[in-house]
């Protein structure tokens, strides 16, 4: 099974998009076209541990991810990851889908895996008008092993979300909380036994 799927995903990765994340797990969604995201945490006790990274929505259907890894005081691991958007998701109507590669150049603590995301959107009516959906993401990646992923992103108010995700091998959960739509985002992640401290940034043009 593995080498079919290895095929489908390299032939497709010319012409295709990466997936937007919840915190490390994939979504079946992109970044939109034009936009860069940045993304970056770091444990608060001693900045052992960091992630950053940078994606961008090349073309209507082309995204590119640069990830940056460090662990127990490392060096920065580099590496790409890479998706293909089958489906965007509609609230309340359709789930989008994504297919692709997370470490790319198999550099990270997880290794290079590839995965089939799917996320559903549904409104809740009684925050921001039914514009800010709950999602939940199911998935399944296949690296070293073959693991399951999920994410579940639940708006509380307008400018607050809690996350919770499970990527297989650790439970991560957080809060997010939004300056704006588009804009500046702070996170406090807990990821395993670890306190982290995020932001992201997201840039249109």
């Amino acid at each position: 099974m593995r080498c079919p799927l290895l095929l489908a995903l390299s032939l497709g990765i010319a012409s295709v998009a990466v997936a937007d994340r919840l915190i490390t797990i994939p979504l079946g969604r992109k970044i939109p076209f034009d936009d860069f995201k940045f993304d970056t945490f770091i444990d608060l006790s001693n900045g052992q541990t960091w992630d950053r990274f940078v994606g961008f929505g090349l073309t209507p259907d082309f995204e590119i991810d640069y990830h940056g890894e460090r662990i127990d005081k490392g060096p920065m691991r580099d590496t790409l990851d890479f998706s293909y958007n089958y489906l965007t998701p509609v609230i309340n109507q359709s789930p989008g889908i994504s297919v692709g590669v997370q470490d790319a150049l198999n550099r990270t603590a997880e290794r290079r895996r590839f995965y089939v995301a799917t996320t559903w959107r549904q409104a809740v009516d009684n925050i921001g008008n039914g514009n800010l959906p709950m999602e939940i993401t199911l998935g399944v990646a296949q690296g070293l092993e073959l693991k399951p992923f999920v994410g579940v992103s639940l708006p509380i108010a307008e400018s607050v979300k809690l996350l919770v995700e499970h990527d297989g091998y650790k439970l991560a959960t957080g809060i997010e909380f939004r300056a704006s739509k588009s804009g500046f985002g702070a996170r406090l992640i807990v990821r395993d036994q670890e306190m982290m401290v995020g932001a992201n940034l997201i840039l249109r043009f």
